[in-house]
């Protein structure tokens, strides 16, 4: 029954994500990274994973170019098998069409992902907890214990529900930043 519920979620607010309108999205999108700038672990981290946004996620890629401006590492994920590979992003790198279609780096330097300082992890789906859904190909899932650092779900408001199903697997993520609240632990901050 646990598939199938989370099949129907995943449906449900991928749906109610892509509905938005472009506008709407750009507004949204711009309140979270505003909060995201506001994170005092974003501000010290040195080394940063970030994703670029697919079928109605927050667009997070203005972080791209601060994290450069700053002297930062940009890192990305690109899928690679079964698994995603944390890669290093100069500023002049080529994204292409990866896996699903989705932007990721062409070539790059391939780092461990317990020296990530902060990331951004997508989701369709999350409770207050930190618990999320994906699309349902487990990336995030075996990524999440391997990741050092700050782990942050990125979502909008509408996509945090009170409790989402959970499998013996499932890692939570630190904190999650909606472009009205931000939880830890399962408590408003």
């Amino acid at each position: 029954m646990r598939l199938k519920e989370k099949k129907d979620l995943r449906k449900v607010y991928i749906k109610k994500r892509e509905g938005l309108s472009e506008e709407e999205r750009n507004r949204l999108s711009s309140a979270i990274v505003k909060r995201l700038l506001n994170l005092q672990d974003l501000q010290k981290a040195m080394r940063v994973l970030l994703f670029c946004p697919h079928r109605g996620e927050p667009d997070i890629t203005p972080l791209f170019s601060w994290v450069h401006q700053r002297g930062k590492t940009l890192l990305l994920p690109k899928v690679v098998g079964g698994d995603i590979k944390v890669i290093r992003v100069e500023e002049s790198s080529d994204l292409s069409p990866g896996a699903y279609c989705i932007p990721e780096p062409a070539g790059g330097e391939e780092i461990d992902p317990s020296h990530v300082d902060f990331s951004l992890i997508p989701g369709v789906l999350f409770d207050r907890e930190g618990y999320r859904i994906g699309f349902g190909k487990g990336y995030y899932d075996r990524l999440l214990p391997k990741l050092g650092g700050v782990k942050v779900g990125v979502c909008y408001q509408f996509q945090v529900v009170e409790e989402v199903p959970r499998d013996s697997w499932d890692v939570p993520v630190d904190l999650l930043v909606t472009e009205e609240k931000i939880y830890k632990g399962g408590k408003e901050i």
